[in-house]
């Protein structure tokens, strides 16, 4: 209950970080009236405002002074920069595994990753994101030890508001035996992360809850380096080929 209650208070700290630091102004409307509120959403035509208790007022941005119209303007820029959208993520390893055709027991695979992006937010395209996706496996030579079987960068992801795009990871093909003459290359798992144009981290998806939290650890491995499957350690100097 304790774990709970720390867990709850750490989201709710979360939640109120943007009204603890935005700041009550005042706005001047055309005809001269003003009040004091803190503005919560800014379109082209219109902003949303949170003023002491009272309920959101949303006012035609046309009805402020210029000098006011300007400020809006310039606060939903630089709110866009700091946005963390809202998306969906839908990852599929198109993962296959079979014996293969003449032998006891070894085995082919192959897999290239699909990645659905959907961007759930209005009035917000994504614009310029990277997205690192690392495949992981068993380096079946030696016991607890992996293998970065891939590494793909993206760059460059645009996605307008409501829509939905899709990036495709590399082809790749393996074989292993993983009882007689243990040999090859074995995928176990995934981790992928998406991150805003100024590199805020929007998402990140591990196969595992375990891959997910040693994330910082196995974003920092190359293509084809090894690492303690316990620790997720790289191994010095053992990047292959």
């Amino acid at each position: 209950m304790k774990h709970l209650r720390s867990q709850l208070l750490v989201l709710l700290g979360i939640c109120l970080i943007p009204h603890l630091q935005a700041e009550p102004r005042t706005f001047t409307s055309t005809d001269g009236k003003s009040f004091i509120a803190v503005p919560v959403k800014v379109t082209e035509t219109s902003a949303v405002f949170k003023r002491a208790g009272a309920p959101n007022v949303t006012v035609p941005i046309s009805r402020f002074t210029l000098d006011d119209q300007a400020w809006l303007k310039k606060w939903a820029i630089e709110e866009k920069k700091n946005l963390i959208p809202k998306i969906e993520l839908r990852i599929n390893t198109n993962k296959r595994d079979r014996r293969e055709d003449n032998a006891y027991e070894d085995r082919r695979g192959e897999f290239q990753f699909e990645i659905e992006i959907e961007n759930e937010e209005r009035n917000f395209d994504l614009k310029g994101a990277s997205a690192t996706l690392i495949a992981l496996g068993d380096y079946m030579y030696t016991k607890g030890e992996g293998v970065v079987m891939e590494r793909t960068e993206f760059k460059k992801i645009d996605i307008p508001e409501g829509q939905t795009t899709k990036i495709k990871g590399k082809l790749v093909q393996y074989e292993y035996d993983k009882d007689g003459y243990k040999h090859g290359e074995k995928y176990t798992g995934y981790l992928f992360q998406l991150r805003t144009a100024n590199g805020k981290i929007i998402e990140t998806r591990g196969s595992t809850a375990r891959i997910e939290n040693d994330a910082e650890l196995i974003l920092k491995f190359k293509q084809n380096e090894h690492f303690d499957e316990r620790t997720f350690r790289s191994k010095s100097g053992s990047i292959r080929r």
